[in-house]
């Protein structure tokens, strides 16, 4: 999520990202946001488009939600198997908070390295492009690394946004050879201990469901550390323009999202999103 504009308004923190408004406070904070305040909220800021959620972790089931874990975190409550792993990477890998300056000097070869992991239509930063987009992150944004315990590189970081003793892991970058090694064991382990048991946090968050690329990091944090889908409903309001775009594109979703060019799976992400709050709206499961 590195490379976002954040705003404050209607007392809460959202992220303005290629033309969008995103909220970045926990969503039991926004729940209440009125369409009116929400529509101002988008006119203010210049957005194309907002989006929030609501009855957020309130209904049993549905097509949106955040992955997020509230329970027990500590390394008897894991699988025999993945304590196995969380021990293998903390014997070969050394994860504690980092501050923005260190991922800063560090950060920008894993990112480069983790990018290329991914299936997406946004374009990788360029070095300096990396470091305005660091220090452009919120001042409520704090930052977790991974170094090898052998040769001190960096070969991971996290970086989390922290509100209301909620934390989300935002984004996370890691070198794929340490993911290998069970870097990404060791860090969630220690992210979830600090946050959920040092400091008392209502829940961690790896955020919404993805709509952008494919992931299976949702997957992985609910079968080996007990996350969990809290379901919600999605809110979608758009420019009037944009909205009678979405509307006429929207028999057409299918098609778009076969075209392999960027612009159009831009299109694809803005139609999937049309296509869940739609299903929200109904009540679909």
């Amino acid at each position: 999520m590195i490379g976002y504009r954040s705003v404050f308004a209607n007392d809460m923190h959202w992220r303005d990202n290629q033309g969008g408004l995103f909220p970045l406070s926990p969503p039991f904070m926004i729940s209440e946001l009125e369409e009116s305040e929400a529509r101002k909220t988008m006119k203010d800021q210049g957005a194309l488009f907002i989006r929030w959620e609501s009855e957020f972790d309130q209904i049993k089931q549905g097509a949106w939600w955040h992955i997020i874990k509230d329970g027990a975190c500590s390394l008897s409550d894991l699988s025999s198997n993945t304590r196995s792993k969380v021990r293998r990477g903390m014997k070969t890998f050394r994860c504690e908070a980092a501050s923005r300056d260190t991922v800063l000097a560090h950060g920008y070869q894993v990112y480069c390295s983790a990018f290329s992991r991914y299936e997406t239509h946004e374009a990788r930063y360029s070095a300096e492009a990396f470091r305005e987009a660091v220090l452009a992150l919120p001042e409520q944004t704090e930052f977790w690394g991974v170094w090898n315990e052998a040769t001190g590189d960096m070969v991971a970081f996290s970086e989390n946004f922290v509100e209301s003793d909620v934390c989300f892991y935002n984004t996370i970058w890691f070198e794929p050879s340490a993911l290998k090694k069970y870097s990404s064991y060791a860090l969630f382990y220690e992210m979830n201990r600090h946050y959920l048991e040092d400091r008392g946090f209502r829940y961690v968050s790896d955020g919404a469901r993805s709509l952008s690329h494919e992931t299976q990091i949702h997957d992985f944090l609910e079968s080996k550390f007990g996350f969990r889908k809290a379901y919600a409903r999605l809110n979608v309001i758009y420019k009037p323009w944009l909205g009678v775009l979405v509307k006429v594109a929207y028999p057409f979703r299918e098609r778009i999202g076969n075209v392999p060019l960027g612009p159009f799976k831009k299109a694809s992400v803005l139609l999937k999103q049309e296509e869940i709050r739609r299903l929200c709206e109904e009540g679909a499961l």
